[in-house]
C-alpha cells in the first residue's frame, strides 16, 4: 500500500494522489474515526446501569480507543509532512507509523492499569487511555523528531 501510494504522489499530474487530495482524504479519516463514538457512549449509557463492568470487553474497548488516538497523530503527522513537502514522498512512513502506534499502545495500557487500580469509573478510564495515549504518540513523535533527526526526516529523503 505503501508502495502504491509513493508511485503514485510520483506520477503523471493527472493521474497524481497530490498532497491535497491525500490531506483531505486524511480529515476525512480522522473524522470517520471519531464521529461515531459519541453515539456508541449514549447508547451504551442508555441501556444499562454500568454496560462495560465485564473486564474482557473494557480491555478491548481500551486498546480500541488507544489505536484510534494513536491513528490520529499518525495522521496529524502525514497531513503536517505533506503539506510541509506537497511534491514530496512520506519519508520512512514504516517508522513514522510503528513509533505512534507503540508509544499510543504503551500510554494507554499505563493508563488503563492506572485507572483500574485507582478505582476510576469506567469512562473516566475510558477518557484517560484516550487522553494517554494521544500524549504518549505525540511524545514519542517528539522524541524521535529530537534525538533521531535523520532517522525519520532525511533531508527530505524517502
Amino acid at each position: 500500500m505503501m508502495q502504491d501510494l509513493q508511485r503514485r504522489l510520483t506520477t503523471q499530474p493527472s493521474q497524481q494522489l497530490t498532497a491535497p487530495k491525500l490531506r483531505r482524504i486524511i480529515w476525512g479519516l480522522i473524522a470517520g474515526m471519531w464521529l461515531p463514538w459519541p453515539a456508541v457512549a449514549a447508547v451504551m449509557a442508555a441501556t444499562a446501569d454500568d454496560p462495560l463492568n465485564i473486564p474482557p470487553v473494557l480491555l478491548l474497548l481500551a486498546l480500541v480507543i488507544s489505536s484510534l488516538a494513536g491513528a490520529t497523530a499518525l495522521l496529524m503527522r502525514i497531513d503536517r509532512e505533506l503539506s510541509a513537502a506537497p511534491d514530496k514522498p512520506l519519508p520512512r512512513p514504516w517508522l513514522m507509523c510503528a513509533s505512534h502506534m507503540a508509544g499510543s499502545w504503551l500510554a494507554g495500557t499505563l493508563a488503563f492499569i492506572v485507572g483500574r487500580q485507582g478505582s476510576l469509573d469506567v469512562w473516566t478510564t475510558l477518557g484517560l487511555v484516550l487522553t494517554a495515549s494521544f500524549i504518549g504518540a505525540k511524545f514519542i513523535e517528539s522524541m524521535a523528531e529530537r534525538y533521531m533527526p535523520g532517522r525519520l526526516n532525511p533531508g527530505g529523503q524517502p
